[in-house]
């Protein structure tokens, strides 16, 4: 069954979902929450995406508020997922590997396992199924194999 992705307008750097033959086109449009979902399925799929281990170590450190606004609302969704182009290794190494400079690690405040515990703690509060990818091509791999399950389920 192929589907159609709408992708949220800010959405950075995003996935091109229509060079796969499941794929039967992409809309960007505002969506509420999360980055990523499928037409018809708008009130149940939800797909947040993280790109590195900086970006969700902002997420958790400085715009953690904000954050946990967003999962409160993700939390709503019969299928919500955050989908991560890292792995577990890459998360407990923070900052390693994060793209910030080494200069700059002094002056973080956080480390992987605040970064692992916030993220259980989502997992567990809120039913959200976190994803732990090797790297972006894996990422939009298990989007792709998520978004055929869901459109299998109607």
């Amino acid at each position: 069954m192929k589907y159609k992705v709408i992708r949220d307008t800010r959405e950075k750097n995003g996935w091109d979902f229509e060079i796969l033959e499941s794929c039967k086109g992409m809309d960007i449009s505002c969506l509420k929450t999360g980055d990523y979902t499928l037409e018809g399925y708008e009130d149940i799929l939800c797909i947040e995406r993280k790109a590195s281990t900086s970006e969700i170590a902002g997420n958790l450190g400085i715009n953690k508020k904000r954050f946990d606004a967003e999962m409160e609302r993700i939390s709503k969704y019969p299928q919500a997922f955050l989908i991560l182009e890292f792995s577990m290794t890459d998360l407990l190494d923070f900052p390693r590997n994060s793209g910030i400079p080494v200069k700059r690690w002094s002056s973080i405040k956080i480390n992987g396992k605040y970064l692992l515990k916030s993220l259980l703690e989502y997992q567990v509060q809120y039913g959200l199924k976190i994803l732990f990818c090797d790297d972006r091509d894996q990422a939009f791999e298990v989007c792709d194999s998520i978004f055929k399950r869901i459109k299998s389920l109607k």
